[in-house]
């Protein structure tokens, strides 16, 4: 869960800008963090995505359920855009995306998240990130693209998403979300990502029905205590406390 208001009094009110522009992304990432461990595990041993990711097809308790596109963008709360993140920076590849691999964002593009002097062959590492940037990667990694390594890494499809949000380019959020699950069960969980956006496919498997839930599932979700924490950002101060990265009037520094 991140709070946009919290995040803005601890880095600087001007961040939120980056979110907020974005149709439902503010509300998305504010969303409660509980999530049924069963239901997910079921969800991601039984998940299909087809390639043109028009629905999502998978089991839970022994039967089989179809979400579409346009329910689960209803249920989280998201618009449609043309704008495919994995598209442009993956293209056709099949599943798994390599996180090294793929297509480099064009330096105009992704200028703006960096220091300059920024150009062809300049370094492209957390390091050189605007502070701006710096944040909403360290953001996204906790949300939109959880993962448990590469801390010291900028992969091209940070460098897609973070660019996206520094210039407010729509991008399709539900596409993104459902790009990323294809990668995680064709991984087979090898990759550094362990059931990513439990809280949200709970919500999906939840309102995304045409009928209620039995009572069993019902009271899995009732008993189950797991939630994400509420996430803090001040752990972002602590863990880059060397950063030499700009900062705003008002707004702490790294440093």
């Amino acid at each position: 869960m991140v709070d946009l208001e919290i995040l803005g009094n601890v880095v600087g009110a001007d961040i939120r800008q980056y979110f907020t522009y974005l149709h439902g992304l503010p509300e998305l990432l504010a969303l409660p963090g509980t999530y049924c461990e069963q239901w997910v595990r079921e969800f991601y041993a039984s998940v299909w995505v087809p390639s043109d990711h028009r629905y999502i097809h998978y089991a839970l308790a022994g039967i089989d359920y179809r979400v579409t596109a346009q329910a689960a963008r209803e249920v989280l709360g998201l618009r449609a855009y043309p704008t495919r993140i994995h598209q442009l920076c993956y293209g056709n590849f099949e599943p798994p995306c390599r996180p090294h691999g793929a297509e480099i964002p064009p330096v105009d593009f992704v200028a703006p998240c960096f220091r300059p002097p920024f150009g062809e062959g300049s370094s492209r590492t957390v390091e050189d990130l605007t502070r701006p940037a710096r944040i909403l990667d360290f953001v996204l990694r906790k949300t939109l693209l959880p993962r448990t390594g590469y801390r010291d890494g900028f992969t091209r499809i940070q460098q897609w998403l973070v660019a996206h949000l520094i210039s407010k380019t729509p991008f399709d959020l539900w596409d993104l979300i459902v790009s990323e699950i294809d990668d995680t069960i064709s991984e087979s969980f090898r990759g550094r990502r362990q059931l990513p956006y439990a809280h949200w496919i709970t919500m999906t498997i939840l309102r995304a029905r045409p009928v209620p839930l039995p009572a069993h599932l019902q009271r899995e979700l009732t008993d189950s205590d797991m939630v994400f924490p509420h996430y803090d950002p001040r752990q972002m101060l602590r863990a880059h406390p060397t950063s030499s990265c700009t900062t705003w009037p008002g707004a702490p520094s790294f440093s």
